[in-house]
């Protein structure tokens, strides 16, 4: 079944926009959730037997809700179209390479994630970035300390555990209730790298400019007809985390959004840098958000895929200002917070742009390509 909401009336295009990114977290039941670009209408697909009413509520409290917000578009940095010899990619190969929920990546598409993040570890290495590896999983209450779990409620996933007590260990294998026998621990699947960087760094009291980079493994609750091609729930993730004055800041990020879009230029892959905020999930948060896109504090790397590949996000570079040092209590010499950025990679999204851009036989693609993909070499040991 099909339900339209008209929108046209009541909200200006980017409203509806903003609308249809938190309905998309906001009901369960559904099979799709679009907005129709000519007539501005909310489009609904539901599941067999899902009740209309909880919808209908939520779009209406959510239209409410962005009725009153005042929302800036993105500003272009740089744009590119796609060179003459990229081909589209058959969506055989992206099945082939990529399991449609994500489970598992084959051949190449493993083979083109390790020379990407070769890449980036070595221009990581040429800033003087130091080396890390965290966990997957991490303390609730450091995501709490910066406010992710109130902000991004959509996205994270908690552990669960049994308790270590014998009675209820024995109850798992006769009950078939899992959820009622289970318990919340204390950590959550890591939705960012970087958070461990500010973990590891709280109550420092640094002497001069840190630079950190670290690769792994980030989990983010998707809509599950969402999932697939480029949009995963568990994906790869390599971050640089800069530590140092404002002016350090901003001079590095600089920096790397232009290497990153010179590597984009010559893998000769189509899209855009343009200025972009984080998806606050709730209204009332929203002035963040456009704070974000005022400072140009946040910018994105967006990659066009195929005729229905759609556009994706596939590197972003921030400026936190003191927003995170400050309640982690990473100060400078002075116990000043220091400022900090965070430049971030898809590995998985950079390589399933290529993939979508020549195939997936890797012999037919451009020599410029290649050797652009296999010129880095592995991590100098620090």
């Amino acid at each position: 079944m099909i339900k339209t909401y008209p929108t046209s009336n009541i909200l200006n295009e980017r409203q509806a926009q903003s609308l249809l990114a938190k309905l998309i977290y906001s009901i369960e039941g559904i099979s799709g959730c679009r907005l129709d670009e000519t007539t501005q209408a909310i489009i609904v697909e539901l599941l067999p037997g899902t009740a209309q009413g909880p919808i209908d509520d939520a779009v209406e409290r959510l239209i409410a809700k962005e009725r009153s917000s005042r929302i800036i578009g993105s500003r272009l940095y740089r744009e590119t179209e796609a060179r003459e010899d990229a081909r589209a990619g058959t969506p055989e190969t992206a099945g082939e390479l990529f399991a449609p929920n994500g489970a598992w990546k084959r051949g190449l598409a493993v083979t083109l994630s390790e020379q990407i993040d070769r890449l980036l570890v070595e221009w990581a290495q040429r800033h003087q970035a130091q080396l890390r590896s965290y966990p997957s999983m991490i303390p609730v209450e450091t995501l709490r300390k910066c406010r992710y779990i109130e902000t991004f409620p959509q996205n994270i996933h908690f552990v669960s555990e049994f308790p270590h007590r014998l009675e209820e260990l024995e109850k798992v294998r006769e009950a078939g209730d899992l959820n009622g026998l289970a318990r919340l621990s204390p950590y959550a699947l890591s939705p960012a790298v970087c958070f461990h960087c500010y973990a590891e760094l709280s109550g420092s009291r640094l002497q001069e400019p840190l630079v950190l980079t670290s690769r792994g493994t980030c989990f983010r609750h998707e809509a599950a007809w969402r999932v697939g091609k480029h949009r995963l729930q568990e994906f790869s993730m390599r971050e640089i985390v800069l530590f140092g004055e404002a002016s350090f800041i901003e001079e590095e990020r600089r920096a790397f959004m232009e290497e990153a879009w010179s590597l984009f230029e010559r893998l000769g892959l189509a899209g855009k840098i343009e200025t972009a905020s984080d998806p606050f999930f709730f209204s009332e948060e929203s002035g963040k958000g456009q704070q974000q896109l005022m400072g140009n504090m946040k910018y994105e790397l967006i990659a066009r895929a195929g005729e229905d590949g759609g556009s994706f996000s596939i590197a972003s570079f921030n400026h936190m200002g003191d927003s995170l040092c400050k309640p982690f209590e990473v100060l400078d010499a002075e116990a000043n917070p220091m400022q900090s950025g965070c430049i971030a990679f898809g590995i998985d999204r950079w390589a399933y742009a290529l993939l979508d851009g020549y195939g997936g036989d890797y012999g037919k693609w451009p020599a410029r390509v290649r050797e652009t993909l296999e010129s880095a070499r592995m991590a100098v040991p620090q």
